[in-house]
């Protein structure tokens, strides 16, 4: 018996590979602007995955860029990490404190394949505090906010001179990314994301992090998602209504991608804002 018990080849279960992580991040997006909460927008891409998962219905998030950011990336309180008073605005010296670890580097140290597409506004000061240097291979987006969706532009008053002044703020890995004037910034992120989806080696895991500029302002949208809120008489609902639905269909474009290639079946996806 103890010769059966210790003698014989032990049978051990494969282990299951690890899940695709795919985290999808909307930007001021209302809580009472899904379909699922009865509004007047079409969100029937993000209804749908709602209904066939989980919906997180009392959890809160920091109503800023930088704090939200931080908090969702470090796992930590922002008054830790001294972010919790406002936005990382343009020129100001600073970013998530470079001591932290960031989830990005925890999965790479586990195994993962990190990209990350879209919104950065952690800070980019120093060379240290880039995405690229704080756990993604790769990298494409805005590194502030409030950028105009088509020109890629940030435009930042200075007082002091009564002055304003706009610069392109579009980043691939850490050069300036040009060539992509009058595309709208949605349909960009979502082509990137799904492009990094379909070129993926699965024996690694994939974590992938899309954090979209929309829904944020300024409020802009190809006229086509406007037509059908023509009943909506406010101009700035009616945009944002077109730019949330926009969004909605990013969304299911990103999960077709998913199934396409053969990825959705092992992936964990979680949509916030």
């Amino acid at each position: 018996l103890f010769c059966l018990s210790f003698c014989l080849p032990r049978l051990t279960a494969a282990r299951p590979p690890a899940p695709h992580l795919v985290l999808v991040l909307a930007d001021d997006l209302g809580w009472g602007d899904v379909g699922w909460h009865g509004s007047a927008i079409r969100t029937p891409r993000l209804d749908a995955l709602g209904a066939g998962g989980v919906r997180l219905e009392r959890y809160y998030t920091q109503p800023l860029c930088t704090p939200s950011r931080s908090q969702l990336l470090s796992g930590r309180y922002q008054i830790h990490t001294g972010l919790q008073h406002q936005i990382i605005w343009p020129c100001q010296p600073s970013c998530v404190p470079l001591d932290e670890k960031l989830l990005p580097e925890l999965l790479q140290e586990a195994g993962y394949v990190t990209h990350m597409v879209g919104k950065w506004h952690l800070g980019m000061y120093r060379k240290e505090c880039l995405p690229t240097r704080r756990g993604f291979d790769t990298y494409f987006g805005y590194l502030l906010g409030s950028e105009d969706y088509y020109s890629h532009n940030r435009c930042v008053l200075i007082k002091a001179k009564n002055v304003t002044r706009c610069a392109l703020d579009f980043r691939d890995g850490e050069e300036v990314a040009t060539g992509f004037k009058n595309m709208y910034s949605t349909n960009l992120f979502t082509e990137r994301a799904i492009d990094l989806i379909a070129n993926h080696k699965t024996e690694k895991p994939l974590f992938l992090y899309l954090a979209f500029q929309s829904v944020h302002e300024p409020l802009e949208v190809p006229e086509e998602y406007m037509k059908p809120y023509s009943s909506i008489k406010d101009v700035k609902r009616r945009h944002y209504a077109g730019m949330v639905t926009l969004m909605d269909e990013a969304v299911g474009n990103l999960t077709d991608a998913l199934k396409r290639y053969g990825l959705w079946d092992n992936t964990v996806l979680v949509f916030s804002t």
